[in-house]
């Protein structure tokens, strides 16, 4: 499992004085309040503050004190140590470790779950096939029987999975 678990991505800078908007990859925005240090781009940040409000997730962080260095960060990952992150409830996931998973039905690998597509009603995994092509299905408890990610495997009930499965060449 890995030591770090991305919170979200820099999409822009915002202002003239260093702060960055915040693409967020989680369910509760109100999390960055109680960010105290970030990784972006591998390189450590303490944040100076955060705020939430209904135009986007917006960070400072200590050093990034202007525009062109906002710039910089563009598009890189807002990462933190596992151990600083949400405990989530059983049965919960965050994303990074989903992405990597391989796909089991009735014991045989069929993909590998390749990304994970936020929509307001439910996420869709898309997978990349072993036999090549793509597979997107939704993130149901009928399709999808079980998620280990101590063990990297995603396991799904092949009657359901067909039911909603969507293939791409």
């Amino acid at each position: 499992m890995k030591s770090r678990v991305t919170v979200g991505t820099v999409a822009k800078p915002q202002g003239i004085k260093g702060e960055l908007k915040i693409n967020p990859l989680t369910d509760d925005n109100m999390r960055f309040h109680d960010l105290k240090k970030v990784f972006v781009g591998g390189v450590e940040y303490a944040v100076a503050f955060a705020r939430v409000s209904p135009a986007g997730v917006f960070v400072k962080l200590d050093g990034v004190n202007d525009r062109n260095a906002a710039e910089l960060l563009r598009g890189k990952q807002l990462q933190v140590e596992r151990k600083d992150a949400v405990k989530l409830p059983e049965g919960r996931y965050f994303i990074a470790d989903v992405i990597g998973c391989d796909v089991l039905m009735d014991g045989e690998k069929i993909g590998t779950v390749k990304d994970v597509l936020q929509y307001s009603s439910t996420d869709i995994y898309e997978a990349a096939l072993t036999r090549g092509g793509k597979v997107f299905f939704p993130a149901v408890k009928e399709a999808v029987e079980e998620i280990d990610v101590e063990k990297g495997v995603m396991i799904v009930n092949a009657q359901k999975f067909a039911e909603v499965a969507l293939y791409e060449d």
